[in-house]
């Protein structure tokens, strides 16, 4: 008896999976087959955007000012009064006017120096710029030059008959009144000097100094600005300005935190000097410490008809006491609201206001202040923002032991950066979200040691004396960047059959035509391999860098598709494309993630 034939196998047949654009952002804490079908989120979203429709490639950085080639940019303070704009950037010892890019003004000199903390105060005598940083006299900008503010005033005299004029340090000496003070600027007939001794200089009188300075005062000298000295019958009898390292401005009254104390001080109403009076706080908090940082706070009060504002102090301990009132030197107006745990802050600037709440970057995430209100300590991490990135957060954390993070939101953007510094051998990076989807995204390359908003542009301070603005060019100050995205990983439909990759399919939207580079994770281990070559364009669209009467000004605005297949190779239970875009050039390339289709063979059990 003849056996039957075997009927013939059938060839496979490919099957096709489309990836869609990773609205969600980056996401590092979900479970690794929660399949991307599901959530449409990232394993990897480095230098990319996250907008509600799609990702695109960032822009980069560009070099705004450099007025010192040494030194790090560890300040950016900025003053906005009606006409009169500035931005003011803080390297070691100096304080430089960077408004104009390409003239570069130091202002102030001989300074320590370190991370600034600064508020804008208005009175009824002008707008005031108030910087403190724990180690330098604090320093005041009125819209026209700064003054240090100590415990001296700042007499102004006028000058009559002129022998010789004073210099700068000069220490002068009245012949009739017997005052003296020491010169801080001089311009013209006015001389200001800063003097601890309460007699005032005289008019009339002749004023001499100890490098020959000879002239007579025309009028009698009057306080230009008074010092900050501790009021009458203060529990703590001595302040200097060099210990403030913290300053906030709360129901028109500005306060300040003491460097490694649990002391705060606050001036009158209305004040930039004069009488100051200190408020101890050691047996507020239990966990000890010192005061980092304070800030005003608006939290939903239904008894007061809508949102009242607090008053925050916060420790490096990571406790947080909440005062109401308008004066602390009124018991009867001035009280504890609560007292909170929010893990400890990663730094004095790692906090910003975002409206009435309160975000601070701490060691279990980016919390919002609210959600300390309403959680138990040790549960917070799910209610903080950061909570989608909240491995790779934790991983930065233990990784960095400075604290010396800093936040800052850019409302033009939408944007919340979180900045984390190089330490230890590893590599700075920057965390972004997009407030409107909530998506996250890493930058790579952004040493951003401070932040600054000026004219609806962020800008940040780096290594070398250096201020970038930010989603600029194409670039990163001459250096290229790339763009890496791999979806989360995708298991198929199964995760007990092998899958064959054989093409992967990318779909881009973007004004003009690039190239990338697409590979295969597998299996839920990372493995991105080396950088492609930078996308080669024309400048010509970019004004200045095209050539006359033959380059299109504002060329390639109109958006077009393009799609792109590429063989891949490799098998896995589960699959993760990724995509990877070299931007190096001056023209930001601004492309967008459509989606990626895989064509794969579906195989049997791998033993």
């Amino acid at each position: 008896m003849r056996s039957p034939a075997q009927a013939p196998q059938r060839a496979r047949k490919a099957q096709v999976v489309s990836f869609p654009p990773p609205t969600a952002g980056w996401i590092s804490n979900q479970n690794l087959i929660a399949n991307t079908s599901n959530t449409p989120g990232a394993v990897v979203l480095d230098n990319f955007w996250p907008t509600p429709q799609t990702v695109r490639i960032r822009r980069g950085c560009a070099l705004y000012a450099q007025p010192a080639t040494a030194g790090n940019c560890s300040s950016l303070m900025s003053y906005d009064n009606g006409g009169t704009r500035a931005l003011f950037a803080c390297i070691d010892g100096s304080i430089w006017d960077v408004t104009s890019a390409d003239e570069p003004q130091e202002v102030v000199s001989g300074l320590i120096g370190g991370e600034w903390s600064y508020t804008q105060f208005a009175t009824g005598g002008g707008v005031f710029l108030i910087a403190v940083n724990g180690a330098d006299p604090m320093q005041l900008y009125d819209g026209a030059r700064w003054w240090p503010i100590t415990g001296a005033d700042i007499l102004q005299l006028q000058a009559g008959a002129v022998t010789k004029a004073p210099t700068d340090g000069e220490l002068l000496t009245g012949a009739t009144s017997g005052a003296t003070g020491t010169v801080i600027y001089s311009s013209g007939a006015q001389v200001y000097v800063t003097s601890t001794n309460a007699t005032a200089f005289s008019s009339g009188e002749t004023v001499t100094g100890n490098s020959g300075a000879n002239f007579v005062l025309s009028a009698g000298s009057q306080v230009w600005w008074p010092g900050i000295k501790p009021k009458s019958g203060s529990p703590i009898a001595t302040i200097d300005t060099h210990q403030f390292s913290f300053v906030w401005s709360y129901m028109g009254r500005l306060y300040f935190i003491q460097r490694d104390s649990m002391n705060f001080w606050y001036l009158e109403a209305a004040a930039i000097g004069g009488d100051a009076l200190p408020y101890p706080m050691g047996g507020i908090f239990p966990d000890g410490g010192a005061l980092l940082f304070g800030s005003s706070w608006s939290l939903d009060n239904s008894s007061s008809n809508g949102l009242s504002e607090q008053c925050v102090f916060v420790t490096d301990a990571g406790e947080v006491a909440v005062y109401q009132g308008i004066d602390p030197n009124l018991t009867d107006t001035w009280g504890k609201v609560g007292l909170y745990r929010i893990d400890k802050p990663r730094g004095k600037r790692a906090f910003i206001r975002n409206g009435g709440d309160l975000l601070i970057a701490t060691d279990a995430g980016l919390i919002p202040l609210t959600q300390a209100v309403e959680r138990n300590p040790s549960n917070l991490a799910p209610g903080a923002v950061s909570y989608p990135v909240q491995d790779a957060w934790m991983q930065y954390v233990s990784e960095r032991p400075d604290r010396n993070w800093q936040v800052t939101v850019w409302p033009e953007m939408q944007m919340v950066a979180v900045s984390i510094p190089a330490a230890g051998g590893y590599q700075p990076f920057m965390l972004v979200v997009n407030m409107n989807t909530s998506g996250w995204a890493r930058f790579t390359g952004w040493n951003a040691l401070c932040f600054c908003t000026f004219g609806g542009q962020l800008y940040f301070g780096t290594t070398a004396g250096r201020v970038a603005a930010a989603w600029q060019t194409g670039y990163d100050m001459g250096v290229p960047f790339t763009g890496i995205y791999a979806p989360l990983f995708h298991d198929l439909g199964g995760t007990f059959g092998a899958k064959l990759p054989k093409d992967a399919g990318v779909m881009m939207r973007g004004s003009y035509s690039i190239s990338w580079s697409v590979s295969m994770m597998y299996d839920y281990v990372l493995t991105v391999p080396a950088a492609p070559a930078s996308v080669q364009m024309t400048n010509d669209g970019v004004w200045a860098e095209g050539i006359w009467n033959q380059s299109l000004w504002g060329q390639g605005t109109d958006l077009k598709p393009q799609k792109k297949w590429s063989p891949v190779s490799g098998m896995g239970y589960a699959i993760s494309p990724c995509l990877q875009i070299t931007s190096g050039n001056l023209l930001p390339l601004d492309n967008e993630i459509v989606r990626i289709d895989v064509t794969y063979l579906a195989g049997g059990l791998l033993s």
